[in-house]
């Protein structure tokens, strides 16, 4: 099947599954019925809108720059399937099963109130983005399933921000005062995670070093000058 009208002619036969092939042959397959259809291994990047997907099932296709815009996704199963920059526009996404999905290399979820292609985050990145709103509004979340990528995101707008302003602006202070909360829990691998992720940057410059020390609090503030010795870290001074 190289074809739109054999694609189609096959299913209008009766024949429900698709393997290994390729839909993108310069047509739109808008308006279409795909009604209980299988798709493997399948590459699509069609414009499918308008169209009934009713118990279908995609498992490993490629449907990058796919449009399921006002589609009826009932029940339809998307499945280990590679789907960057993917539309679903205005569908009803409430009965869709989207599981295993990547999307740059990262694997993603649907948020089924706006149909956005979101990344898993991390627990302690929700808990930072949610603590931290101006971080969160900074950030492209392309990264948020990756903890030491957002928070090594994070310690450099800090050091940015730290270097350049006369005075803590918000971002700064409610950073530090994550950090404090995150610190008095006392875990190993939160430490780590702070030291790795956040204080190896600041560690580098007096200013960042002088204001971390005032804004970290008891066992916080401890383990950050620990590290600062023992790392063998060299500042400017």
């Amino acid at each position: 099947m190289k074809t739109k009208k054999e694609i189609l002619e096959h299913y209008q036969n009766g024949q429900r599954f698709y393997r290994n092939v390729d839909f993108d042959n310069g047509e739109s397959y808008a308006d279409s019925n795909f009604q209980d259809a299988m798709f493997e291994n399948c590459y699509f990047g069609v414009d499918f809108s308008n169209s009934n997907f009713r118990n279908a099932r995609f498992s490993d296709c490629n449907l990058k720059s796919t449009d399921f815009h006002n589609c009826d996704l009932t029940k339809t199963e998307i499945v280990n399937c590679l789907v960057e920059a993917i539309n679903f526009g205005n569908s009803d996404t409430s009965d869709l099963i989207f599981d295993n999905n990547t999307s740059y290399g990262n694997e993603v979820k649907i948020n089924k109130d706006s149909n956005e292609i979101e990344a898993f985050a991390h627990p302690l990145v929700t808990e930072l983005y949610k603590r931290v709103p101006e971080f969160d509004k900074m950030s492209d979340h392309c990264s948020d399933d990756l903890l030491y990528v957002v928070y090594g995101g994070l310690s450099l707008r800090l050091s940015e921000q730290i270097t350049e302003l006369d005075k803590p602006n918000k971002l700064i202070i409610d950073s530090f005062s994550f950090f404090n909360y995150l610190g008095d829990k006392n875990d190993k691998e939160i430490d780590n995670l702070l030291v790795v992720g956040i204080y190896e940057g600041l560690y580098w410059s007096k200013k960042c070093n002088d204001l971390s020390r005032t804004l970290l609090k008891g066992r916080n503030k401890e383990v950050y000058e620990h590290w600062m010795i023992n790392g063998n870290i060299q500042a400017e001074y």
